[in-house]
């Protein structure tokens, strides 16, 4: 199973089958799960189902489907997408549903990937593109960072209820908003512009995404922000979640998930791996928000970091490695410098590189 994380897949897999996106969508979930299957296996988050229960399951007895129910509350591993894959086998099921923020979607994707079933994710946040990308974080068990599976298809549908976001906490849709925007400064990557007669066109093509995924997103967080707050399933919401999860999933997939997470990602990853108990209660997007000020300051765009900063202090995100629970000490710096230094997305030999990214991670601190 895990050697098929591997393997690269050379063709471009743009996002979901159908995706759908607007307020009053779970009072027609069943008609649209019906187009995959009548026997499914639910995947859900404890306070997703809580969230989307009454109206879920009477549109799916309405629509003639039967289900089984596996609320789960762990981290998306390997050994997780066993046991249920197993449990769909024996239900009988014919598709894979899951309901819920980033980890239950990446946890759906790969149990139909054990099991050999599609996948409809209905996600409860847009605090990730994970409900529409073609690949799982997967972890330990205990929520260490393991590796990235990537898959050789789309999932059948990704559904998102905008009356659900808007009633979500804002600290998730948030950290979405921050991991969106993430995407145009992480694909400089060491550089402070992108020239297109030095990129392959489809990074290109995926940067140029981004940058209007970012521009969007300046523009409009923070009313988006407030009218979560007042949970209003407004235009401007309704526009950030949309850039938040299919148009930042369509950035990965474009890039299969390679060129568009970077620094803040893999601190992100280091984070998970070498602190996992002290930032457990920390959400991806607020570990790849702290990131990024790494992320800047390799890029020689040290001037951006004061905006960004702001830009996160006004939606109550975290700011500091201390924010996320870890103690900037030396030991810790260097651990996380570590990390970076030796996983793919630091290939240079210069020491000048090296020094750089030892500055760049202080700037967490």
């Amino acid at each position: 199973m895990a050697s098929s994380t591997t393997k690269l897949d050379s063709a471009i897999k743009f996002g979901a089958g159908r995706y759908r996106q607007e307020s009053g969508l779970l009072d027609h979930i069943g008609e649209e799960i019906r187009r995959f299957g009548r026997r499914v296996l639910v995947v859900a988050g404890p306070r997703a189902w809580d969230a989307v229960k009454d109206k879920f399951t009477a549109s799916m007895n309405e629509s003639g489907i039967d289900f089984q129910l596996e609320v789960f509350g762990g981290w998306c591993s390997f050994e997780a997408a066993k046991e249920l894959a197993d449990k769909a086998h024996a239900y009988g099921a014919q598709e894979i549903v899951g309901i819920g923020g980033g980890k239950i979607m990446d946890l759906a994707k790969a149990v139909g990937e054990v099991a050999k079933l599609g996948t409809v994710n209905v996600p409860t946040s847009a605090s990730t593109c994970a409900p529409f990308t073609c690949m799982s974080v997967m972890y330990t068990p205990e929520g260490g960072k393991k590796l990235s599976w990537r898959f050789d298809h789309e999932i059948d549908a990704c559904l998102m209820d905008m009356d659900v976001i808007a009633n979500c906490p804002i600290r998730y849709n948030a950290a979405g908003i921050v991991d969106a925007m993430a995407k145009r400064i992480e694909m400089l990557n060491g550089q402070p512009a992108l020239k297109e007669e030095d990129t392959p066109i489809d990074i290109f093509s995926a940067y140029s995404i981004a940058c209007y995924t970012y521009s969007v997103l300046e523009q409009n967080a923070l009313k988006a922000i407030e009218d979560n707050r007042q949970h209003k399933a407004t235009k401007t919401l309704y526009d950030v979640a949309f850039m938040n999860v299919p148009v930042t999933g369509v950035i990965a997939n474009t890039t299969k998930s390679f060129k568009q997470s970077e620094l803040a990602h893999v601190i992100y990853d280091g984070v998970r791996t070498i602190f996992t108990k002290e930032a457990a209660d920390a959400i991806h997007g607020e570990i790849v928000g702290v990131g990024l000020f790494c992320q800047l300051y390799f890029n020689g765009q040290e001037d951006k970091e004061a905006e960004l900063r702001e830009f996160m202090r006004s939606m109550d995100m975290p700011l500091t490695l201390s924010d996320l629970g870890i103690e900037p000490t030396e030991e810790n710096m260097d651990k996380l410098e570590e990390y970076i230094a030796n996983s793919r997305h630091f290939t240079s030999t210069d020491p000048a590189d090296r020094k750089r990214l030892h500055d760049a991670v202080h700037e967490m601190a």
